[in-house]
């Protein structure tokens, strides 16, 4: 039974965990409590206790080694590292030289400085390898792409994906509440359409989606894509729209990966 149920006992834990933990943080602003949880343990503890749980009970040792060797799957071609770590800045620049043409006013460098990117850049990508690149793309991508097209597939774990963050957009100074949540929820759903892209071309490597995950919040932070104004904001969306309507268009875009046949990967909700 926990074994047909491991997708929706994934979804349960590693909403609840994090979200007790952020709501400590909201109820502490609002007086409720004096105390909160930090933050962080939303993801270092959080969310890996819910992957590996999810993962045991999918499949025991085995789906655990799945998932491990996937977070330690480098051997790529390498043009996906170059459109891993470069494709998210081209967008922002394509966008903001848009913008900056029709009389926008930029502004790079507030939440990043450009001394500190190779420093943020290197946490977060630890951050989302051991975190939240293992859960959405190492445990619940390739149990979704079991039962669903890739497209399919993407757009339900964007939709989770953009529900999960909805705390951080309720806790005062956060980035994700000074945008807005419509904006962002579509821009998830691009963001997880071109992940599951990268992911399949890169023989299902979260190693490498941990690269693009990182490269694009560094890029957003430093470039202020998304937070400089909303103009900007709404721009850089729509081309990461554009850019994900390309994708899922292609051919390649709706194979998904085929590897460890023996795995059950079969779900139900």
């Amino acid at each position: 039974m926990f074994k047909k149920r491991s997708m929706s006992i994934f979804i349960i834990l590693v909403f609840l965990l994090p979200w007790f933990v952020w709501c400590t943080t909201i109820a502490q602003q609002h007086a409720i409590i004096s105390w909160h949880v930090p933050q962080s343990l939303a993801f270092w503890i959080g969310i890996t206790i819910a992957v590996y749980i999810s993962a045991a009970l999918s499949g025991g040792k085995k789906a655990v080694k799945d998932l491990l060797s996937r977070i330690v799957r480098v051997k790529v071609q390498f043009k996906w590292y170059v459109i891993a770590l470069f494709l998210v800045p081209a967008i922002s620049v394509v966008t903001m030289g848009i913008f900056k043409l029709f009389g926008g006013e930029l502004l790079v460098g507030k939440d990043i400085t450009t001394a500190s990117l190779p420093f943020v850049f290197l946490v977060e990508f630890w951050l989302f390898l051991i975190t939240e690149e293992s859960a959405w793309r190492g445990f619940a991508l390739p149990r979704l792409q079991s039962r669903y097209t890739p497209l399919k597939a993407s757009v339900i774990l964007g939709t989770i994906w953009a529900i999960w963050h909805i705390p951080l957009f309720l806790i005062t100074d956060s980035f994700q509440s000074s945008i807005p949540y419509v904006g962002f929820f579509v821009s998830t759903i691009a963001t997880s359409i071109a992940i599951t892209w990268l992911f399949n071309n890169s023989r299902g490597s979260v190693f490498l989606t941990a690269i693009f995950h990182s490269s694009t919040d560094v890029a957003i932070g430093y470039l202020g894509v998304m937070s400089g104004s909303r103009g900007l904001f709404w721009l850089f969306v729509a081309f990461q729209v554009t850019v994900a309507i390309i994708m899922a268009s292609g051919k390649k875009f709706n194979q998904p990966v085929r590897e460890n046949s023996d795995l059950a990967y079969k779900i139900s909700f």
